[in-house]
């Protein structure tokens, strides 16, 4: 392979591997937690509902390039 395309090849799979680091985020509504990377997002939900006592719970994936939107 010519070094040219070598380079690009890592350099590709150097971004796509970034693109996949999550970073968590806790939000201030009983528990939820989302794990946001670039090319897509996990929303684990735990959150209190107007019926007290009651949570909501599950789990949601988002992917690029839904994950930029509001939940």
């Amino acid at each position: 392979m010519k070094k040219g395309v070598r380079r690009s090849l890592i350099a590709l799979g150097v971004v796509l591997a970034i693109g996949c680091i999550p970073l968590p985020l806790q939000l201030k509504d009983g528990g939820t937690v989302t794990y946001n990377a670039l090319l897509y997002r996990v929303v684990c939900w735990h959150q209190l509902t107007e019926t007290e006592g009651v949570y909501k719970t599950g789990a949601e994936f988002h992917f690029f390039p839904r994950n930029f939107q509001d939940l």
